[in-house]
Order: C-alpha cells, then sequence, then structure tokens
C-alpha cells in the first residue's frame, strides 16, 4: 500500500553523516579504450571510492542522449546511453556499490529534454494530442534569451509555433503546468528507484517556476508547488533530495527543507565571487578573500536553525577553485579541504579535489562544450575562458601520469599534459599527501559527530584568519583554524589536541594556507 505523502517523507534517513563523491562518467574511468569513461569504468573503482570512506556517489547524466549538452539533454529516461554501457552494466553498478555499503545519486534532468525524445516529437506534430501540451508553445516569442546566449525561443516548422528553451535549442522545457507530464517524471524516479538508486540530484530545479508570459524566470511557489506534487507520487522515503537552485534565497531553502521536498540546495554565492557583478560568470573579478569569508560566514549562519548546507568548491559546471583562486597551490587545496569538512553540512567531493587537480590547459580547437562555444562566437575573452570554461572542470581523471590511467586511447577532450605528479597512483604512496588527507578528514567526520552535526560558531576572523567552533552539548566543542593566504597569521587560542592538520606541530603563527582542527584550551 502506498503510504500517505506526509507520513513516507518523516520517514527519511538524515543526512548529516553523508560523504557525496560527485562523478562525471565521462571523464572518471574508460573500460573498453575508446576514450570515454563508462559505467564498468566507475565499477572497477569502486574499492578505491570505498577506501577513501564515500558513502554516497552523485553520478552524472548516464541516460541515453545525442550529446549536445553531454547528456544533459535526455532523450530516453529509462535507458543508458550506448558510450556509457547498458542498463545490465548501471545493474551491476549498483550492485557493486551497494556491495561495498555505497549508494548512487542518479543525476535528473526535470526541466528541460533532448528535442529528440519521443514526448517533443509528438509533441511537435499534433498539438491536440496527449503530449501537445508538455512543452512550452507559443505563437510569437517574447524578449527572453537562453542562458546559452541568443533567443529561448525556437520556431518550429512542423508545429508552426516557437517552443522555449532556457539552454540550447536542443533543450526545449518541459511545461510543469502540464499534470500528465509530471506523472511521467514521477514514473521516471519511480523506476529508478525501484532498480535501487539512493537519491536524485535536480538540475537547474528553480527553473520549473518561471512563468514565461510575464518574464520571470523564477517562482518560489511554483517551485515549491511542482516539488510537493512530484514527490508525493514517489516513495521517496530514504532518498537523498538535493537541488541546484541558485535562485532560492535562505528562507526559502529552509521552507522547503522543512517540507521534506529536498534535503540540501546548491547555492553558487561562493562559486561567483570570482565573477563580476551582473555581468556573467565569463567576466572575471579579483578574489577577495574578505568576500570568500563573509559569503561562507553568512550561509553557515542562515541555515543554523532549520536547515543544512551543501559544501563544495568544485562540480562539472564549476571549474577548479585552486586554479581560479589560488593560481594552481597545493598547499591552498589542502586548506580548502580542512575548512571545507569542518563546516556544518554535508560535503561534496568532486572527482579529482582529493588530489588537487586544476584546470589544466585547453586548445581553442579542443573546447567541446556548447556554452563554451557560444560564447566564443561573439567574444574573445580568452582569461574567462581559461578559468570559467566547463571543459576545465571535465577533464579526465588523473589516476596516472599522462592518460594511461583513465584510457589507453586518446581521450575525449584533449588536454595539454602537465606533469603536476598530482595522480592518485602518486598519492597513495605518500600519506602526507591531499589524496591521504581526505580521507584522513572523512574519517575523522564520522568519528566526531560534533563535525556532521554541531553547530557553527564564529570565533575570530579578520581578512586573512578565519576561526570557528562546531559545538553540539553532548560533545566537547571542537576548533577549526585557517589561515587563508600565502602569509603567516597568528590566531589567539592555545592548542591542546590536534585532529587533523595540514603541517606538522601546528602553533599560534600558522602558516601560509595552514588549517587546524583541534581541541583549545
Amino acid at each position: 500500500m502506498r503510504l500517505p505523502f506526509f507520513r513516507r517523507r518523516i520517514m527519511k534517513t538524515h543526512i548529516q553523516n553523508k560523504i557525496i563523491y560527485h562523478i562525471y562518467p565521462k571523464s572518471f574511468q574508460d573500460s573498453n579504450d575508446d576514450g570515454i569513461g563508462d559505467l564498468n569504468g566507475i565499477r572497477s573503482r569502486l574499492d578505491y571510492l570505498s577506501w577513501l570512506g564515500v558513502d554516497l556517489i552523485w553520478l552524472g547524466p548516464v541516460y541515453r542522449s545525442p550529446g549536445f549538452d553531454n547528456g544533459y539533454d535526455i532523450s530516453d529516461y529509462y535507458d543508458i546511453d550506448p558510450i556509457f554501457g547498458t542498463r545490465a552494466d548501471m545493474t551491476f553498478l549498483l550492485k557493486d556499490a551497494k556491495a561495498r555499503q555505497i549508494g548512487v545519486m542518479m543525476d535528473i534532468v526535470a526541466n528541460h529534454t533532448s528535442h529528440t525524445h519521443e514526448w517533443f516529437k509528438a509533441s511537435e506534430l499534433d498539438p491536440s494530442g496527449p503530449y501537445g501540451e508538455y512543452y512550452i508553445w507559443r505563437d510569437k516569442p517574447n524578449a527572453m534569451n537562453s542562458f546559452f546566449g541568443g533567443s529561448a525561443w525556437t520556431y518550429s516548422p512542423i508545429r508552426k509555433q516557437y517552443y522555449f528553451h532556457s539552454f540550447a535549442s536542443e533543450q526545449p522545457d518541459l511545461n510543469w503546468e502540464q499534470e500528465q507530464m509530471g506523472k511521467e517524471l514521477a514514473e521516471v524516479l519511480s523506476y529508478w528507484v525501484n532498480q535501487g538508486v539512493k537519491g536524485f540530484r535536480f538540475d537547474v530545479i528553480d527553473l520549473i517556476g518561471k512563468d514565461v508570459d510575464t518574464l520571470e524566470w523564477f517562482c518560489f511557489d511554483k517551485v515549491k508547488a511542482g516539488l510537493k506534487t512530484l514527490l508525493s507520487r514517489v516513495d521517496s522515503s530514504g532518498l537523498v533530495l538535493v537541488g541546484e537552485a541558485g535562485a532560492l534565497n535562505a528562507g526559502q531553502i529552509i521552507e522547503l527543507q522543512q517540507a521534506s521536498l529536498l534535503d540540501m540546495v546548491f547555492n553558487f554565492e561562493v562559486t561567483a565571487l570570482d565573477e563580476q557583478t551582473g555581468k556573467g560568470k565569463w567576466e572575471l573579478a579579483p578574489f577577495s578573500r574578505r568576500r570568500f569569508k563573509d559569503t561562507l560566514i553568512s550561509w553557515q549562519e542562515r541555515l543554523q536553525d532549520g536547515g543544512w548546507n551543501s559544501l563544495f568548491w568544485n562540480n562539472h559546471d564549476q571549474p577548479r577553485a585552486i586554479s581560479r583562486w589560488y593560481a594552481d597551490s597545493l598547499e591552498a587545496a589542502a586548506m580548502l579541504a580542512v575548512l571545507q569538512f569542518g563546516l556544518r553540512g554535508t560535503p561534496f567531493i568532486y572527482q579529482g579535489d582529493e588530489i588537487g587537480m586544476t584546470n589544466g590547459l585547453i586548445q581553442l580547437e579542443d573546447y567541446k562544450d556548447i556554452e563554451t562555444l557560444n560564447y566564443l562566437k561573439t567574444s574573445d575573452n580568452l582569461e574567462g575562458v581559461r578559468m570559467k570554461g566547463r571543459d576545465h572542470a571535465r577533464i579526465p581523471m588523473a589516476w596516472k601520469s599522462g592518460s594511461s590511467g583513465f584510457s589507453k586511447s586518446e581521450p575525449w577532450l584533449r588536454t595539454l599534459e602537465i606533469e603536476s605528479g598530482r595522480t592518485v597512483e602518486n598519492e597513495q604512496q605518500d600519506k602526507s599527501s591531499l589524496l591521504f588527507l581526505y580521507h584522513q578528514l572523512i574519517g575523522l567526520r564520522k568519528t566526531y559527530p560534533v563535525l556532521m552535526k554541531g553547530q557553527f560558531c564564529v570565533m575570530e576572523t579578520n581578512e586573512r584568519l578565519l576561526c570557528f567552533r562546531r559545538t553540539d552539548p553532548e560533545e566537547r566543542a571542537v576548533t577549526v583554524l585557517v589561515n587563508l593566504t600565502d602569509q603567516e597569521v597568528k590566531h589567539p587560542f592555545e592548542i591542546e589536541r590536534v585532529l587533523c592538520a595540514t603541517h606538522e606541530q601546528p602553533s599560534s603563527l600558522l602558516r601560509p594556507y595552514e588549517a587546524v582542527i583541534c581541541y583549545t584550551f
């Protein structure tokens, strides 16, 4: 018997103790030497993820897709794209991950589909048919522009109307006002839950609340109502639900979390700090440590009561923070790791974070990402592309020197090889490496519950220094000391016992990029 919505969601497993590892399948591990990462490649690396201490894999989209936007243009929600494998391969991945006590969370793109999806083909052919209103059609376009550049409207000579697309013209937006479409999306979620999937990350879920007739991109009430209706049709007990929703403010995030509609939300205020306000992602601004620190503190405090943070620096859309903010510094990468795991929220590790992967170098002719290619048609801002182009986040995982650890063939995304030594193979042989620091930090979170559920309290801060405590009535408070700069800085605390640190023998004088989790007097 299907349980009522509120009963099913109240029984939800808490997410405070989860460590989530984000895999971009195309760039993680190739198993058949075609230069493209795949499901069996991921299976071959499960022991590595188990050793690291991962609880949940966030798997980028592996559904069947023509690939205009690297899988975020889905043509069949139920099938696996042949470049990644088969449904049987997916079944084996879920089974093998479960055997290692690792769950799999799938990316679900519910705002739009591919223009090759059968729903869209039917909608285009027959406006009065059952799929006629699955998408947003209008007789005339308006002034709304796509996030990928140009008009958000494309004319269909077949239907003789314009359809709306928030992104590329190959990605028509679904009409969330259409009830039957919503039921079909719920069936998609239920199918994958029945296959053993343990959660979903909803891509650009805030966009389902748009009103194209009033030129409004975001309406919170519509987002909340859409999620509530969708999840009322799915047995979502025990699932981890994450929303990519940069438009939400703290109060709205808490409201969705309190209603058990989302467990966490990806907010991009921190990752956008190197962008000029109001000018888009490509126009760079100098990185401000003060704004970085103040923004972190602000989100920690705003979600303190009733909310929960997602903690991340990078993902498949966000190129490497250490390249953008810290000139590829490995020491800064270690500092950011300690800071991330010291904060209140669920840490997300993007593949390669744990070894200090950088943006790397991509020649102009080798860029693949549709967003970057569209931008380069009208701009010569190569520095913006080098720092913010999404391809830089998608460079194949550095298992060994060169590309042989990823694939024996030329990788799908070509880069100029940089011998930094930052590979899994090298770092596994060095217990003082960044990889072992991540391993230690994950173990620390699971050993000290105060780091999972404790409250956040700022103790000392200036432009170079951030000191805070995690407190819990049932545990001793833990202090986190972070030097955000490449210069020495003093802190006012007396360290009693070190739990984890980037440097040996921490003292009252923090060395460049030194970070410490400790007990203090």
